[in-house]
């Protein structure tokens, strides 16, 4: 399968290229510099130059704080830009596979998100996202939207590299302890990803890794555990630290129906936190 895969100066791209690679596809990456996802002629010329057989949209406008300043640059990248490549990916013939993210849920909730339900994003961020998803949705294109969850990985200084690079000058962590999701390694969602490519995958599919909720004093909590760092950690709530954006209290996604469809199960998130510390 040849595969093309925009956004590789971010975080999840590399991840995408490496595994497709892995697996004999003929994976080709773009970054920023060599496509603007938001120049519609450019990305057909793309496609057309390409003749990917799928590509997977990893470009996307992330800063959600920033957004709210910037609403019409994040609407250009994250709508205008999956808009883009889904309408140019139906006129090829080629599969779209659209990065989204749990932030489309916003509303108070204490069980995981199925795939299947109404989206209430709680940011312009998330908004923006969402409306990605519904361009994509409505452009004929085959396609697949994987929304992700508290991605880390190699490719990018992410929360916990911050949180161990604290520890490890000594300070005292204040960690919120109130808002849930489920940490994600890139590794396994770029294998996840192609996965779906691999089998046909079509419709809105939740990407993460198993293991269930944690909270980002959770998610510190285990790293340091795994690094043998014993910092006091102290719980706070959200609001202890103001933010421009409003960030939603749960969006853990249920993926009983991705790994029903793929025949496996998600990997625990302390699973891949471990082995992607110890890498």
């Amino acid at each position: 399968m040849r595969i093309l895969v925009t956004g590789v100066g971010g975080l999840l791209g590399p991840d995408v290229v490496a595994v497709a690679r892995s697996r004999g596809h003929d994976a080709v990456g773009v970054g920023r510099s060599e496509l603007d996802v938001t120049d519609g002629a450019a990305v057909r010329a793309a496609v057309r130059a390409q003749r990917p057989d799928a590509v997977v949209q990893c470009a996307a406008y992330t800063n959600v704080d920033r957004a709210e300043s910037e609403p019409d640059v994040a609407m250009r990248v994250n709508r205008d830009g999956a808009a883009h490549m889904a309408a140019a990916c139906a006129s090829a013939g080629a599969v779209m596979a659209l990065v989204s993210t749990d932030y489309v849920f916003g509303g108070p909730r204490d069980r995981p998100w199925g795939a299947d339900e109404l989206p209430a994003p709680a940011n312009h961020y998330a908004l923006t996202k969402l409306e990605g998803e519904r361009a994509v949705a409505a452009s004929g294109a085959e396609h697949v939207i994987a929304r992700v969850s508290w991605l880390f990985g190699a490719a990018r200084r992410t929360f916990v590299d911050g949180m161990l690079e604290r520890a490890l000058q000594g300070q005292r962590l204040r960690l919120v302890s109130d808002q849930f999701s489920t940490p994600t390694w890139t590794r396994s969602a770029a294998s996840t990803l192609v996965d779906l490519l691999e089998r046909g995958g079509r419709g809105v599919f939740h990407v993460t890794d198993g293991g269930g909720a944690a909270s980002r004093l959770d998610f510190a909590a285990e790293a340091l555990r795994i690094r043998g760092l014993l910092n006091d950690v102290e719980a706070v709530p959200t609001g202890t630290f103001p933010e421009p954006a409003r960030r939603p209290p749960y969006t853990v996604l249920d993926v009983s129906a991705t790994e029903a469809f793929l025949g496996r199960a998600m990997p625990g998130w302390r699973d891949t936190l471990r082995r992607y510390l110890e890498q």
